[in-house]
């Protein structure tokens, strides 16, 4: 007998099922430190750990469906609803009894305005649970989308009598009048609804679009403070609502809701409406001191927001200690701020030389690739400049400052035509975007008459009407 193969055939099994038993336990204790850091995120009330300690949660136990529906919750309390309904399909793949579930993932479809998703679920719910409210509302939705406004709201109707407390009725209600075009209507019964029950968070947010929509910029301020007082991880509210406030005038109460922003959020997207609307020296100051004690990351982010003031030496203060050379993948970002900062202070050829290294590391860097243009464009260097222009646009083609650079290129170039070209592609890949409405609308007046103005506004205010009303839900 061959002693060397028997003993190979006892011990390669016992091997096998030795390494599986460590591989369980390993993915047990990882599982057991997520949910510890979970349950202590939660008591912290710090949503967006307790997110991450979820994420790692079902990375490594990914059959508990009880894991999955809290990453759904989480995720909708952070108003990351497309996390939020991958979390709940995965719960409703391992669990198809649970009609809550379904019910969740029907209203979460509505609200990112895929009725095709919805009515798909809403299928299978009344399958299960005919009186389940979210069938006659996502029923409601269809009828909207047809301008059937009768049957849609027939169907407000059967939702009221199924979920009489639940604003979203309400909120598919004012949606019909906004497609009927009775937008004092709509507000009415808004303002009505989160008097009666100021908690409602999906309301104000409705009002708050439609405030937007009408260009009533205080009112739209305080439909989204208020709205942000039930739902203060909203970032992206928190971004609409400085801009508000600033379009209203209202640049203090705008500072204060900025530097509040400043440990948590995302700040390129929090300072993006003082850049958008020219309105970023007014505020260069509070955010200069604060980021004095700021951690590397969110120090950088600041100056990266002044080297869009007249204060470019502050950004070269903030950044030269991270800025070192050569250029590596850890410290390209400070880099090329620091670069972009240099060629705005007269220092142009160290700046290009700076921003060169960037993108020879990185072809598609946006900052330097901004920076480098505008240099290029001011020295002349306009068929440079429109190429690492285009590289910005491919790089980010749903960015429009990243157009508007272009746009201002081509002007600078001598190229009109290439200027509202560039413009005219933007408003139809980034419909109702303001800023390149604002930037075409001039153009399209010089060249074309106020008629062809005038047919341009009314597509802007049909694209925004559209992309407000679908944030109803």
């Amino acid at each position: 007998m061959n002693h060397k193969n028997r003993l190979s055939d006892i011990l390669l099994p016992s091997l096998i099922m030795l390494a599986s038993l460590s591989a369980c336990d390993n993915r047990q204790e990882k599982a057991q430190k997520a949910y510890t850091d979970y349950q202590a995120a939660v008591v912290a009330g710090d949503l967006r750990t307790a997110r991450q300690a979820l994420g790692k949660l079902v990375a490594a136990d990914d059959s508990n469906a009880d894991y999955w529906i809290e990453l759904g919750k989480i995720s909708v309390q952070l108003s990351d609803y497309g996390t939020a309904y991958d979390a709940f399909q995965r719960a409703h793949e391992l669990n198809r009894g649970n009609v809550e579930v379904l019910s969740i993932m029907t209203q979460l479809a509505l609200r990112g305005g895929n009725l095709e998703v919805a009515t798909d679920n809403a299928r299978q719910l009344e399958l299960v649970a005919p009186t389940n409210s979210a069938v006659p509302l996502t029923k409601g939705y269809v009828a909207l989308r047809r301008g059937d406004y009768a049957e849609a709201e027939r169907q407000v109707a059967a939702f009221a009598a199924l979920a009489p407390f639940d604003p979203s009725g309400k909120i598919l209600q004012s949606r019909i009048f906004m497609a009927q075009g009775k937008q004092d209507d709509a507000i009415t019964l808004l303002r009505s609804q989160v008097t009666q029950q100021p908690s409602d968070a999906m309301s104000l947010r409705a009002l708050a679009s439609i405030y937007e929509l009408r260009e009533e910029w205080r009112e739209a301020a305080a439909a989204l403070r208020a709205y942000l007082g039930w739902q203060p991880t909203d970032q992206q509210a928190r971004v609409r609502l400085v801009d508000s406030q600033l379009r209203a005038g209202e640049i203090d109460a705008a500072a204060t809701v900025t530097l509040k922003g400043l440990e948590s959020e995302d700040i390129d997207a929090l300072v993006a409406p003082w850049i958008a609307l020219g309105q970023q020296d007014k505020v260069a100051d509070r955010l200069f001191a604060w980021a004095q004690s700021a951690s590397t990351g969110r120090r950088i982010a600041v100056a990266r927001f002044l080297t869009f003031t007249s204060q470019p030496t502050r950004a070269i203060a903030l950044t030269e200690r991270e800025a070192s050379l050569p250029v590596r993948p850890n410290n390209i970002f400070a880099n090329a701020i620091y670069g972009t900062a240099l060629t705005q202070s007269g220092r142009a050829r160290e700046g290009l030389s700076r921003l060169d290294a960037v993108i020879a590391l990185d072809g598609k860097n946006r900052e330097a690739l901004r920076a480098r243009a505008l240099l290029r464009s001011r020295a002349g260097q306009h068929r440079e400049a429109i190429e690492d222009a285009q590289k910005l646009v491919a790089a980010d083609r749903d960015a429009a400052p990243a157009r508007l650079l272009m746009a201002r290129i081509y002007a600078a170039s001598g190229n009109a035509d290439g200027a509202r070209r560039t413009l005219w592609e933007a408003f139809h890949d980034i419909g109702g975007d303001r800023s390149i409405y604002d930037a075409l609308k001039p153009l399209v007046a010089k060249s074309d008459g106020a008629d062809a103005a005038q047919r341009l506004s009314q597509e802007f205010y049909d694209k925004r009407n559209e992309q407000i009303t679908r944030s109803f839900a």
